[in-house]
């Protein structure tokens, strides 16, 4: 039995109520297996399910043979078909997103933007003093989605790291997103334009 102890892992290993599984056409078995190719996704999901069983999780249990049984019976359409787990988003944490640093001409419009890697609902838009007053901002998106309920600039101030009662609920920004802030430079001179926003970040 030691095999199959070494490869059960942890009640955790396919999540509280077990198993909330896909099964997907794939090159070969590493999304479950790793690196070792003696031991098939099937044999996996049975020692899993053994060893839920042995812990009193008998829903899980049952979930993983379930499992086992759909995976073997995909292999004969698809031998590099693989089981994956879907995992809920439960962490919550507030973070901050940079603004890349962009150098804007005198008198002149730039559209300026930041790539979250979570999903991530901005908060609070933070545009540094010594240059907000430089500025005006014409529109915030998420995506293609305007985060502004008009259409008119709205002074790049009103976001400063002093301002007072500026938090919002932007639109989330799913992972692939990008949000994005346009600016124009009031001034006869080229400001570098920088900013960040701080918001909440869901992960699983």
């Amino acid at each position: 039995m030691a095999k199959w102890e070494e490869i059960m892992g942890d009640d955790d290993d396919f999540g509280e109520i077990g198993a909330e599984l896909d099964l997907v056409a794939g090159m070969g078995t590493s999304e479950i297996i790793g690196e070792d190719d003696e031991i098939g996704d099937e044999d996996l999901l049975h020692a899993l399910s053994i060893g839920a069983a042995r812990r009193g999780h008998h829903r899980k249990a049952n979930a993983l043979k379930k499992a086992a049984s759909k995976l073997t019976e995909y292999r004969k359409i698809d031998p590099g078909a693989v089981a994956i787990r879907q995992r809920d988003l439960t962490k919550r944490r507030r973070f901050p997103l940079g603004f890349q640093p962009t150098t804007v001409l005198a008198g002149s419009t730039s559209n300026i933007p930041a790539a979250p890697q979570d999903m991530f609902r901005p908060e609070r838009l933070v545009i540094p003093s010594d240059i907000a007053f430089d500025f005006g901002v014409q529109d915030v998106k998420v995506g293609n989605t305007s985060q502004l309920v008009s259409g008119g600039e709205v002074p790049a101030a009103l976001f400063t790291e002093v301002s007072i009662d500026t938090h919002v609920h932007f639109k989330t920004a799913e992972i692939g997103n990008q949000m994005s802030v346009s600016v124009r430079n009031k001034t006869g001179a080229s400001i570098e334009f920088s900013a960040g926003v701080v918001g909440t970040v869901v992960q699983a």
